[in-house]
């Protein structure tokens, strides 16, 4: 499993997978596979189609308080507007410090994915605004309005709605994002087959462990089972995962995936090709280490697994 606080380095990684494949227009073609506003992904549509504009502030509300945003949020339903000022975007921001901490390069259209959210709000009628000029710094803003109601004047007045939020306001923990990697592996697996979902996992697994090679080779079975504890620790998990190391074998089970739990319970279909996140990055921590790496079972109605590594 990929913890949903370590997906946004396999997102952009897999834009970049994407467009090493395809080129730079299979990139769109993704982003407008994963925004399809079929209520199926990205869950804007549905809050959208229920709420109207009001459906755009209740949405950002959740998933920017989740990803621990630094962010000002309006909304004036009466004048037909709602508006984010990104102070400080999560993702790119997150990128932007794993670029310093660990030398790995965001896609360099990362931001643009955002813009597809144009598609959702456009099914109710509305327009939709994305400044992209200072996303070098982490920072942007968008703007959606009712062209029926809107009078080309956003003032906030005492039927503005108004959402101030500081990234130290909330924690990082976006359980959603687990939809956005089931649909990407999803993606990955259609298109490029069994081969290419190994392909990606591993060099999304080379990218971001890579910082941590040293110590597993100095620490070895014993810096791999804390690697591994650690990702469902983050995941707040740990009832999840269980281990035996006798120092020459280290076994692991997986008593339920959590990304597996969160899909179903959102009513999410889970990928066919997602049985094989832990299958294709494990054995690159194997590797650092010297030794042999066993996928030995799955179960995918619970995400159930075992694996072993061995000296």
């Amino acid at each position: 499993m990929i913890s949903c606080t370590e997906f946004i380095p396999a997102y952009s990684e897999l834009f970049t997978y994407i467009e090493y494949k395809d080129g730079r227009q299979a990139v769109d073609s993704f982003w407008k596979y994963l925004f399809k506003p079929d209520g199926k992904g990205i869950p804007l549509v549905n809050f959208v189609k229920r709420e109207g504009i009001k459906g755009c502030f209740t949405y950002w509300s959740g998933t920017l308080s989740e990803e621990a945003a630094d962010f000002t949020m309006y909304l004036n339903e009466k004048a037909g507007w709602f508006k984010i000022e990104m102070h400080r975007c999560p993702s790119k921001g997150r990128l932007l410090k794993l670029k310093d901490e660990i030398g790995i390069v965001p896609y360099r259209d990362y931001c643009l994915h955002c813009d597809s959210y144009r598609d959702s709000v456009s099914q109710v009628g509305l327009e939709y605004e994305y400044d992209f000029s200072r996303v070098d710094k982490a920072s942007c803003s968008l703007f959606i309005y009712d062209p029926k109601i809107y009078n080309g004047n956003a003032e906030i007045d005492k039927d503005t709605v108004i959402m101030d939020r500081r990234a130290s306001d909330n924690e990082y923990f976006h359980p959603d994002f687990h939809s956005s990697m089931n649909n990407g592996i999803h993606y990955v697996g259609e298109n490029y087959g069994i081969s290419g979902v190994k392909e990606y996992l591993q060099r999304y697994a080379n990218a971001v462990f890579a910082v941590d090679f040293l110590a597993l080779k100095e620490k070895g079975l014993k810096g791999v089972e804390d690697k591994i504890v650690s990702i469902y620790a983050k995941e707040k998990a740990l009832d999840a995962i269980s281990t035996k190391n006798d120092g020459k074998t280290l076994s692991v089970t997986i008593n339920y995936c959590p990304a597996v739990k969160h899909l179903k319970a959102t009513g999410r279909e889970v990928s066919k090709w997602y049985r094989h996140v832990d299958e294709f990055i494990m054995p690159v921590l194997a590797k650092e280490i010297g030794a042999t790496f066993s996928f030995n079972r799955y179960d995918d109605e619970t995400g159930y697994a075992n694996y072993t590594f061995t000296l």
